[in-house]
């Protein structure tokens, strides 16, 4: 007998602690299958044949070459009716602790000794417990909350959260939230992994952006006076596919650079006839390969690093957030934040 339980897993580390103690009075661990949807798409399922069955990413992904991590989960879409969930909620429980800490954890993560399903989130539990605490202080300065406002998205005027079906007036629910967070283990000390989900940004996407260091010494002079960073950016969703910025020259006489990219994309190599995502999962799920499901410990861990946020945002008092235009890219202090470090966000 298996049992296959649909997200949120509980809504903070007590309760998902409690639910999997229910879970496991009557069930064992490798009959429960915990489905994150996001496990079973075909990009995010690539990501490991990408790192682990390419001789030439693996060497360069490490704090010697990279500069920084970017990871954006974009919806344009509101809450489409869901206001009485989304009260309950916000972005942070409903996509930063499961989709979003799955994605960094496959960045992240250190090659497992082989495919089966125990090693594979041995390695994933790894990184969430090498990420640093979010301490109260840190909250403040790395943690941007917002609420999207009344805007336009493809030409068409939305109304602001709070003015959707069954959002109090007054919510101080969010909506957008951006974070920084370090891994804080020997292949990634030091580099800044930039996360950010949100609802009425500027276009639906999923993405991790890779961003290299730049070269120790220019031998070249852009006209900007400066060349842009090697970014490697791996797209979830919608336009599937990787691809690769590097900087070239113009034909002609002088030295002129340009930004240019090499670009895979799916649906062109393979047809658009993949499995959804729920396909994938239930079959594996009556295989009994429980590697694209979370496990016990892998929940409880991201809701221990989640809980430290709410703890300070709760010990600031009910602040609203800042709102921000929908169909823009959040409000101005996600921005300021990595202005802070001297970077910015990119644009997928």
């Amino acid at each position: 007998m298996r049992v296959v339980f649909e997200k949120p897993f509980g809504h903070d580390l007590a309760s998902a602690h409690a639910l999997n103690d229910t879970i496991a009075s009557v069930f064992r661990e490798t009959q429960v299958f915990r489905i994150d949807h996001y496990l079973g798409k075909e990009t995010v399922q690539n990501m490991l044949v990408f790192r682990f069955a390419n001789s030439m990413f693996e060497p360069i992904w490490s704090r010697e070459h990279v500069d920084n991590v970017q990871i954006t989960v974009a919806e344009d879409i509101g809450v489409e009716g869901r206001g009485k969930f989304y009260e309950q909620t916000g972005v942070t429980k409903d996509i930063v602790e499961n989709h979003l800490m799955q994605l960094l954890c496959l960045t992240a993560m250190e090659p497992p000794i082989s495919l089966a399903a125990d090693p594979v989130r041995d390695e994933k539990v790894k990184v969430l417990r090498s990420l640093r605490p979010m301490e109260r202080t840190m909250v403040a300065e790395s943690v941007v909350r917002g609420q999207y406002g009344r805007g336009f998205v493809r030409a068409e005027d939305v109304p602001g959260y709070r003015e959707e079906p069954d959002v109090a007036r007054d919510s101080c629910v969010e909506t957008f939230v951006a974070m920084k967070v370090y891994v804080d283990n020997w292949r990634w000390g030091g580099v800044p992994f930039y996360v950010r989900a949100g609802k009425r940004l500027a276009r639906r996407v999923t993405e991790i952006a890779v961003q290299f260091k730049k070269v120790p010494h220019p031998l070249f002079h852009a006209p900007d006076g400066g060349m842009a960073p090697n970014v490697l950016a791996l797209r979830i969703q919608p336009d599937e596919g990787i691809s690769v910025r590097f900087t070239s020259k113009e034909p002609g006489q002088q030295t002129i650079l340009r930004d240019v990219a090499m670009d895979f994309r799916y649906g062109a190599a393979f047809g658009s006839n993949t499995p959804e995502a729920y396909e994938r999962l239930l079959l594996d799920a009556m295989r009994g390969d429980a590697t694209l499901f979370t496990r016990r410990d892998e929940v409880e861990e991201q809701w221990a690093f989640i809980d430290r946020v709410f703890d300070a945002w709760q010990s600031a008092g009910t602040v609203p957030p800042p709102t921000y235009p929908a169909g823009s890219w959040g409000p101005e202090a996600a921005h300021d934040m990595l202005a802070r470090d001297g970077r910015r966000w990119r644009r997928p």
